[in-house]
């Protein structure tokens, strides 16, 4: 079930969250601590489908600062109402919770454990406590600072699985995204998802809205393959988005998500191995090297990996920025002959570089730290500069592969327009569509590139590998118009 989290604060803003998300859930929590004056018997009545009714503490992480004996009124109230599930902290006095508990047959209880920020995680430990009590539902949620702490949720629910036990594990922030997501797959027996209006239940909550469209989180098996975008952020990236609807469209039992890495190695060793294939981007494109066990000669020359598929029992990494970039340029102008200046020093600057002066072009390359540029010069054997001559510089083609102008921080252009007028510019971001610097190039007559183009083609590519037939790029095109 996807649950649909009510948070008010008000009531009437309780009863426009359950009219806009209707469609979306399958059930309905409503979180009593966080709705001013509650009227449960409305809530009650406000739908025809389940209800968990939920009044969290304070000292569980909720918004509820009165006496145990109150909230617990507040929860038999609900009960009585018709409330399918009272959720109960399993940190509740026991006779409380006995009581509960001996009322089974009439409401269901949800066991609930949620974990203070920054507390460890003893997924067994609380496992083994959780399990002593005859609930309906086992919860268990906690706070998730990087991708591979998924790997303890699932680890909570493959527990519960061997024992038959219906559970619910949260990563809760960013980081923990893919817990919500892939829930089924993983045998959970519910996610829980923020409604179309109000503020998420939970940090890191996911839009019911999001989950059925975007996810189709709620038809996922055991049996899907699982695939995704790792970097830090990754909120910027269009690819569960594009890779969703491709694996829809074609048919294919597989699922795209976010994971926001920052410890590479623990990822690769808790979470990746649940994974077919990926998508790298800043600030693993090097990094994730070493832990592959074969790199193609592209990928090798460049120094920079943004795909990699399991093959064989191992990790097999490719690069399809480098031939996407290109392509996209070349197709308004050969460079074979041309002076590219490009800007920046990471990972899609080396693979730009590197196709570049494969198809002929001389490359001359400036970042802001120069080492990083020096040291790319001297990898991929081009010119580098200091940015400080720039803009002295004769070029035909401007290359940005910086993040400035990125999403969320999109102000600012890595060049002036002064040095623009008459050159083809090409921004690497693509989120947005349109940077500053591309509306500077085209302010003084420049002709553009948007850095759409370049992700589609290299999209396609991964897409390629990934289901192993080729996407419609017209359709790729049509959904990344839908999202800018």
């Amino acid at each position: 079930m996807i649950i649909v989290s009510i948070t008010g604060p008000t009531m009437s803003d309780a009863l426009a969250q359950v009219a806009s998300s209707d469609r979306f859930a399958d059930a309905f929590e409503f979180r009593l601590d966080l709705i001013r004056a509650p009227a449960i018997a409305t809530l009650m009545l406000s739908t025809a489908k389940p209800i968990v009714a939920t009044c969290r503490p304070a000292w569980e992480g909720g918004g509820f600062r009165g006496s145990e004996a109150a909230r617990v009124e507040i929860l038999s109230s609900a009960s009585l109402l018709g409330a399918d599930y009272v959720d109960i902290e399993m940190g509740t006095s026991r006779r409380f919770l006995s009581g509960f508990l001996a009322r089974r047959r009439e409401t269901g209880v949800i066991l609930s454990r949620h974990l203070p920020k920054g507390a460890t995680v003893n997924v067994r430990g609380v496992y083994r406590t959780m399990s002593r009590f005859d609930a309906d539902v086992l919860k268990f949620a906690f706070h998730a600072t990087d991708a591979w702490q998924n790997a303890l949720a699932w680890e909570f629910l493959t527990l519960a699985g061997k024992e038959r036990r219906k559970a619910v594990a949260i990563a809760m922030g960013d980081a923990g995204e893919p817990s919500r997501v892939l829930y089924r797959v993983f045998g959970g027996w519910a996610t829980y998802a923020s409604s179309e209006e109000g503020k998420p239940a939970a940090p890191g909550q996911v839009s019911a809205r999001m989950l059925k469209d975007v996810y189709r989180a709620d038809r996922r098996k055991r049996t899907t393959r699982i695939f995704g975008v790792i970097g830090n952020p990754v909120g910027q990236s269009k690819g569960i988005f594009v890779h969703n609807a491709l694996f829809s469209r074609a048919g294919k039992n597989a699922i795209y998500c976010r994971f926001v890495v920052a410890d590479l190695g623990r990822f690769m060793k808790r979470a990746a191995p649940v994974l077919k294939g990926f998508s790298v981007t800043i600030p693993h494109k090097a990094g994730v090297m070493k832990y592959l066990q074969a790199i193609d000669g592209r990928a090798k020359a460049i120094g920079a990996v943004n795909t990699v598929l399991r093959r064989r029992g191992g990790w097999w990494g490719t690069n399809t920025d480098a031939p996407g970039a290109l392509d996209a340029i070349e197709k308004r102008t050969s460079v074979a002959g041309k002076t590219i200046l490009l800007l920046g020093a990471g990972g899609a600057a080396r693979a730009i570089a590197y196709e570049a002066r494969k198809r002929g072009a001389v490359v001359l390359v400036a970042n802001r730290t120069e080492k990083r540029a020096r040291r790319l010069a001297f990898d991929l054997h081009i010119q580098h500069i200091e940015m400080k001559e720039i803009r002295s510089i004769f070029f035909d083609i401007l290359v940005n592969a910086t993040t400035i102008g990125m999403a969320p921080n999109i102000a600012g252009s890595p060049a002036p327009a002064s040095m623009l007028q008459g050159k083809l510019v090409f921004d690497v971001v693509y989120n947005p569509p349109v940077t500053e610097l591309l509306r500077a190039a085209a302010a003084v007559g420049a002709q553009t590139i948007e850095g759409t183009e370049m992700y589609i083609n290299q999209a396609a590519r991964q897409f390629r590998l990934y289901a192993g037939i080729a996407p419609d790029m017209d359709a790729m095109k049509e959904i990344l118009s839908q999202r800018s």
